[in-house]
């Protein structure tokens, strides 16, 4: 999704909104997942566990000026 507002937004066409925007995601910078990731291959813990971004945006949040 991300992407392809990048590469419309490039070529100067308008960004495709699907649905009315209020879909929700949560994005995390890759270094910080794999960072998350190898300190808990690395580490004592046991069971699941969430290392992503709680904090989420819908899709409109996200094309807002």
């Amino acid at each position: 999704m991300v992407s392809n507002f990048i590469v419309q937004a490039l070529k100067g066409e308008p960004l495709t909104l699907y649905g009315d925007g209020s879909q929700t995601r949560s994005f995390c910078y890759v270094d910080d997942l794999v960072e998350g990731l190898i300190r808990l291959m690395n580490g004592a813990h046991t069971g699941p566990i969430n290392i992503g971004n709680p904090g989420e945006l819908t899709i409109r949040q996200l094309l807002a000026p």
